[in-house]
């Protein structure tokens, strides 16, 4: 798969270079990853959809080939300095979220600002491709929801065909008890005190992903013998003529996580205009595994009853990792004749 794609890249607004893959033929779609991943963490998934499509592969800021988030982004700082003595600090930055609240992790300055830098390199991505139709995994379908949410101010989500929406990792109503929200904030405390290792297992723990029932402390040990194994020099892939195919390693993903879960406590207050989802009659299609994560199960089951007339397809024997490829547990080829018939059906013409 590796030797059919050549990687490309788009200039965004602020200058950076966005890389992305591409191949096949046909009507544009690109596929936009989640949290720990990059454009290749969906090449299976892309190689089995050319015969029909021209499927972009980008990498998001800080991931393969892509320049880093703008030093604006971080002006004041990303995290809230919590004040524990302070009465009015804590009624200032605590998250409301149904009837329960947490206290929030990162500045409101700084979730709005990353919010809008990858609103605008989605934006810049459809503008150079001419992409009819998207795909969001996990994270990635978190930044298009939330484009959909605000359709009104971002009319350009609108030239988009159709869209399929595999599992945000939504935060709305009650929050679901397989959820520790309050993970967050440990994960970066971890990442500032106690390193990457320990930062990356917090980060598993609070997401539900990974083999969690694995008691902590042997999961520490396990992960700093991968994270050796996988090597500190922050060197990504080869391609096979020894071209750089980018970060993704497990030192890198252990800093960039920062950024997805900024996106996530973005987003939270989103869920209260779920009901505009799909008002524009949007083909729209929910997609998820049988066995994806309770939370997860949750909050598609929200975004169903918000967009009724969006097309939903659980598929059998699968969890959160359909989409990816196989040496990461991955099924894509079990997605292929629902996304198929999606992209190819008259729904809503």
């Amino acid at each position: 798969m590796a030797q059919s794609l050549s990687s490309q890249y788009i200039v965004t607004r602020d200058g950076a270079r966005l890389s992305y893959y591409s191949i096949g033929n046909g009507p544009g779609l690109i596929i936009l990853h989640g949290s720990a991943s990059y454009a290749l963490t969906h090449q299976e998934l892309a190689l089995q959809l050319s015969p029909f499509y021209t499927v972009y592969l980008p990498s998001r800021r800080c991931r393969g080939l892509s320049d880093p988030y703008p030093e604006s982004l971080n002006k004041d700082g990303p995290l809230v300095e919590h004040k524990d003595n302070d009465d009015r600090d804590q009624d200032s930055h605590m998250i409301s979220v149904g009837e329960k609240s947490y206290r929030e992790t990162y500045q409101p300055s700084f979730k709005s600002s990353l919010l809008a830098v990858e609103i605008s390199d989605l934006e810049s991505l459809i503008a150079s491709t001419g992409a009819s139709y998207l795909i969001g995994v996990s994270t990635g379908a978190l930044i298009i929801l939330h484009s959909l949410l605000n359709a009104e101010t971002q009319p350009w989500i609108n030239q988009i065909e159709r869209i399929i929406l595999f599992e945000p990792p939504l935060i709305c109503s009650d929050l679901h008890p397989s959820l520790d929200i309050n993970g967050i904030g440990q994960y970066e405390r971890d990442l500032a005190a106690k390193g990457e290792v320990s930062a990356l297992v917090t980060a598993m723990y609070t997401v539900q992903l990974g083999p969690i029932w694995i008691p902590r402390k042997i999961m520490d040990v396990l992960a700093w013998i991968g994270f050796t194994l996988a090597g500190r020099s922050g060197k990504g892939p080869k391609g096979p003529n020894g071209e750089d195919l980018g970060k993704c390693t497990l030192k890198d993903m252990a800093h960039i996580i920062r950024y997805d879960f900024a996106v996530v406590e973005g987003m939270i207050q989103d869920s209260k205009n779920f009901q505009t989802l799909n008002s524009r009659g949007r083909d729209l299609m929910l997609l998820q595994g049988e066995k994806t994560i309770e939370y997860m199960k949750e909050a598609m089951s929200i975004l169903r009853k918000s967009a009724p007339n969006t097309t939903h397809v659980n598929i059998p024997g699968v969890g959160h990792e359909l989409l990816v490829n196989s040496d990461m547990r991955g099924q894509p080829e079990k997605s292929i004749p629902h996304i198929r018939e999606f992209f190819s059906s008259n729904i809503g013409n």
